[in-house]
């Protein structure tokens, strides 16, 4: 089917000092570009172009004035595949005579990763694709998202995503179908193993996967965490997100049974059980590959989950503070 309409948009902006001219010519001729003051936009509302088609003049002169970034990819794939094959300028040389140049294997995501391995402020550009027919058949729609960094070009469609949501979701099935047989909830593995879950054991167990989720994001985004939430991230790592949820239900037990002596003093100081006794559990628990446990003395214990959620508290009120100046 023809006529294929793609829409593209990277983010965030590209510093200009970061540019070659060279870099700013073929990315201007590729995609749709805008200067802000945050720096060069790339996009298009109709696809990237190739072959680009440049003037022989602009192309020499942005060529020699990026020659400071000789060892740049650019830089190399112009002077081995164009600028070679060009006449040296003379009189009788038509400088507007325009040339053609064929990026079919040298992308305009290697221009760009190419600027981010040399910038100093610039980590990552991501890119957003979706394609659909002026037709809006089903079969037409597609979306694609890449990560540019320094060392690689990431890239997943929309097909890929989804069948990685499909095998999470059977995943799921699968461990939801081992904890839940057709009557309930089962406890986790020990004495009482076949006895069901109560309705109370089964909120204790999601507020627990919720605060393990939200501390697991946390330290996928790089945002700051203690090193116990950074151990449980490296044995998520390792054992998986079906062995995680089984972590959650094991915690359970403990976690009641630390809020039953811990209640009064909760209450009294106007803690909730599930936005700041879970999280401060969560987050004071050591974690192994057999699974998380408590360091130290039961009471000694108790005392630092109850630090942890004043901790927590204060790092919240500190936030907000600092919002409103």
């Amino acid at each position: 089917m023809t006529n294929i309409e793609a829409r593209i948009i990277c983010h965030p902006p590209i510093p200009l000092t970061d540019i070659t001219p060279l870099e700013m010519l073929v990315l201007n001729n590729v995609l749709e570009c805008s200067e802000t003051e945050s720096g060069l936009v790339l996009f298009t509302d109709f696809g990237a172009t190739n072959p680009i088609s440049v003037m022989r003049h602009e192309l020499i002169e942005a060529f020699r004035a990026s020659a400071p970034h000789v060892d740049s990819a650019l830089n190399i794939f112009i002077a081995s595949r164009i600028i070679a094959l060009l006449p040296a300028l003379s009189g009788d040389v038509d400088t507007e005579a325009s040339v053609d140049i064929d990026l079919s294997e040298f992308p305009w995501q290697f221009v760009v990763q190419g600027i981010v391995a040399r910038s100093v402020s610039l980590r990552e550009v991501v890119v957003i694709q979706w394609t659909n027919h002026p037709s809006q058949c089903p079969e037409t729609f597609g979306a694609g998202v890449s990560l540019i960094t320094a060392k690689a070009i990431h890239h997943a469609s929309s097909e890929d995503l989804l069948a990685r949501f499909r095998q999470q979701d059977r995943a799921l099935e699968l461990s939801l179908s081992s904890l839940a047989p057709s009557d309930g909830l089962r406890a986790p593995a020990g004495d009482d193993a076949d006895r069901l879950f109560t309705a109370r054991e089964v909120g204790a167990a999601l507020c627990i996967w919720e605060a393990m989720l939200y501390f697991r994001g946390l330290h996928e985004d790089r945002r700051p965490v203690s090193d116990r939430i950074v151990q449980m991230s490296e044995v998520w790592d390792a054992v998986g997100w079906q062995a995680m949820r089984f972590r959650a239900a094991e915690i359970v037990p403990l976690a009641l049974d630390a809020y039953a002596d811990l209640s009064g003093v909760l209450e009294r100081d106007g803690f909730t059980f599930d936005f700041d006794f879970i999280p401060a559990m969560v987050d004071t628990l050591l974690w192994s590959e057999s699974g998380p446990y408590r360091d130290g003395e039961p009471d000694g214990f108790l005392q630092d989950v109850i630090a942890t959620a004043k901790r927590r508290r204060q790092d919240v009120i500190t936030r907000n503070t600092f919002r409103r100046l």
